[in-house]
């Protein structure tokens, strides 16, 4: 056997230098693929927030810009995918042929997706109040009058070893002062980009000194007296280090958002460098009363948000407050451990919790705020930041707040076609 001729077999190879497939765009998906509903979600969006910024017009001279619609898309297909960084979708656009379809021939680079995303917070903030209103006016949703609030830590983008006290700060500002030009025969970009980077090291080192006084000021009134000397990150002067879910203090941003009990959806959100939950009760009321124009009935938080001058005055203004009451009295504020008297707001929140009726609304904010935290942050990939700065970080957030919005209405159904085109543009 082994000494026997082998016999010759045909086979049909692939010939990949030889064979051109021609098919458009339209044909690399088929009709069902989860691309299309993204994108027909995203075309009917009223986009002139996002178009203001854009210079380029009809009839005159130089580059067409790249429809905000296309780049809004990529962002909310590659969130549904778990991508939320402008690098990793940029990679996909040259492997996956649903970006390919999304693009249509448009090329679209990392620094387009991530420029888009940064410069385009308060355009995300007012979509939110935008799909509301439109879901609202469709009938797909009601009214919110039960909202929800909920925080969660977001890791920076910078390392716990980019956090220094002042004399090291000052050191490395001193130091990119003092850098030489390039080395003689650079060439001209070489020596731009040297600059480029001194110069922003020196405006982060700047903005890390300017950040220390509010750092010595948390530090004091997180344990009562300021024990060594503050800390800022020249990396991202504006991140804190927080405790995270895990128990463990890494730099971080505190992301807050409110959505509704009911259907679930993201209403606002902000970022901010504080820590405690407390101190955003009020900012968020404010703002769904001021740009939503809601004024619910109920608001539920968690007892991280627990205040007795905030909750008295939403108290006051009819809106009844549901979270939880301390295990212990002695656990409260000594100004809240008075009895107060009868029909005051704080003694009507904690009549309320203590009742089956006020323990089964509270019960509902876990299955939407804490809902909310994990899908943006597990399902959609917002693990980590990708970029620096309080605003930028919060024109991350609200934009996964948008993405997270129109695939819940895609997965309940609420953009059904076949009762017309779905949040006109005026």
């Amino acid at each position: 056997m082994a000494g026997r001729r082998r016999s010759r077999v045909r086979v049909l190879r692939p010939k990949r230098t030889q064979v051109l497939a021609a098919r458009t765009y339209e044909q690399l998906v088929d009709p069902g693929h989860p691309v299309r509903a993204v994108w027909a979600a995203v075309e009917a969006l009223d986009m002139s927030d996002f178009e203001r910024a854009i210079r380029s017009r009809p009839h005159h001279a130089g580059r067409s810009a790249v429809d905000p619609r296309l780049l809004l898309a990529l962002w909310v297909y590659g969130q549904m995918e778990g991508l939320s960084s402008a690098h990793a979708i940029a990679a996909r656009l040259r492997t996956d042929v649903a970006y390919w379809w999304l693009c249509g021939g448009v090329s679209v680079s990392a620094h387009t997706l991530s420029s888009f995303m940064t410069h385009s917070g308060p355009a995300f903030r007012a979509l939110l109040g935008k799909l509301l209103d439109d879901l609202c006016s469709r009938g797909a949703v009601h009214r919110p009058r039960r909202l929800a609030q909920d925080g969660t830590r977001v890791r920076a983008s910078a390392g716990a070893a980019s956090f220094h006290r002042k004399a090291t700060l000052r050191k490395r500002a001193a130091e990119a002062a003092a850098a030489g030009p390039c080395r003689q025969g650079a060439s001209t970009k070489a020596r731009a980009a040297r600059e480029r980077a001194r110069a922003d090291l020196q405006a982060r080192a700047a903005l890390a000194l300017a950040a220390l006084p509010a750092a010595a000021r948390r530090k004091k009134r997180a344990k009562g007296v300021a024990h060594g000397e503050p800390r800022a990150s020249l990396t991202d002067p504006q991140a804190q280090v927080m405790r995270m879910p895990d128990g463990g203090f890494r730099p971080a941003y505190n992301a807050q958002a409110v959505s509704d009990v009911e259907s679930r959806l993201a209403l606002a959100g902000r970022v901010t460098d504080e820590g405690a939950d407390s101190a955003q009760l009020l900012p968020m009321v404010h703002w769904v009363a001021r740009v939503l124009g809601l004024k619910p009935e109920a608001w539920l938080v968690d007892g991280a948000y627990r205040n007795l001058k905030v909750f008295s005055a939403l108290e006051s203004q009819g809106i009844r407050v549901f979270s939880p009451l301390p295990a212990r009295k002695n656990l409260l504020p000594q100004e809240e451990r008075s009895g107060g008297r009868r029909g005051d707001p704080i003694n009507a929140w904690r009549a309320r919790m203590q009742t089956p009726a006020g323990k089964r609304t509270y019960a509902q904010r876990a299955p939407t705020a804490e809902l909310l935290n994990a899908q943006v942050k597990e399902r959609q990939g917002l693990r980590r930041l990708h970029v620096r700065g309080r605003k930028r970080a919060e024109a991350a957030w609200l934009l996964s707040l948008v993405a997270h919005n129109l695939l819940l209405a895609i997965a309940q159904g609420w953009l059904d076609e076949s009762e017309g085109p779905f949040f006109l543009t005026p």
